[in-house]
């Protein structure tokens, strides 16, 4: 799956080298004048870098849709299932981790991080960069980030300050802000969909058929013997039944489905 992701966006090492130099690079110089830790400063650069190449570069795929257009079907349980969910899961905890380190400000760093997240998710959407924007997909970058804020939180107790008031007052009104804002954007510029294979209708007709195109290539090879290749199998729905026709290599087997009745059969097999 990493190795696809790659391949996927073309440039990806190449650029993600180029700009993780570019932020670690002045990040490590300032905090060695300011006599701050350099290198969890400069993980958080390049973790930002990492983010930036591969949610923002261009890739092979094609747009989801025509436009600017989000799928909204629910990011469940796919966001468990999915390689690619958990693989944005994973590239949204580093970032997150190392700036609590850095700021000690977790409230703000969570609300930044996850209207970050959010805001990469729409420009996918908006931008004709072969990117698909979708509800799974923001619901795991939010994730991650938020992990990544747990795990950091975890990591410096003891080292500084704990929960400061400044921090929740501004990160909190940030992340309303920030919230309203970027929904406000999605409902207006962005057109949410649900992909065919999930809609309810389909997702009906496909439960009323199944099994119908194994019960037709078993008809076939009962009609016309063991050998028969089954090419094709076609279904239409008349009056709440299905019409099920497999072209096969010798004819057409058409038969009514779900009452498993043939209406008809080569000629010759």
């Amino acid at each position: 799956m990493i190795e696809a992701s790659i391949e996927a966006v073309p440039g990806l090492l190449l650029s993600f080298g180029v700009l993780a130099l570019a932020l670690a690079l002045p990040v490590g110089l300032l905090a060695r004048i300011r006599h701050k830790p350099v290198a969890v400063r400069v993980l958080c650069a390049v973790s930002i870098a990492g983010v930036c190449a591969v949610t923002l570069l261009p890739a092979d795929g094609g747009p989801v849709a025509q436009g600017a257009a989000c799928d909204v079907s629910s990011p469940f349980p796919q966001l468990f299932l999915s390689s690619s969910a958990l693989l944005n899961v994973a590239l949204f905890v580093p970032a997150p981790f190392f700036a609590v380190l850095v700021l000690r400000r977790p409230v703000t760093v969570a609300a930044v991080a996850v209207l970050c997240g959010a805001c990469i998710e729409l420009i996918q959407a908006e931008g004709a960069m072969g990117r698909a924007c979708s509800s799974t997909d923001l619901v795991a970058n939010a994730t991650g980030a938020l992990i990544g804020v747990a795990g950091g939180v975890i990591r410096s107790r003891g080292q500084g300050p704990g929960w400061r008031k400044a921090d929740v007052l501004w990160g909190g009104g940030l992340a309303v802000v920030g919230a309203l804002v970027v929904t406000g954007v999605f409902r207006t510029s962005v057109e949410p969909y649900v992909p065919l294979s999930e809609r309810e209708g389909v997702q009906a007709h496909a439960h009323a058929l199944e099994g119908s195109d194994a019960w037709i290539a078993e008809a076939a090879a009962e009609v016309c013997g063991a050998k028969v290749r089954v090419r094709e199998v076609v279904s239409e729905e008349r009056g709440g039944r299905y019409l099920v026709t497999a072209s096969t290599d010798l004819g057409d087997v058409v038969g009514w489905w779900p009452g498993k009745k043939l209406v008809q059969a080569p000629e010759v097999c």
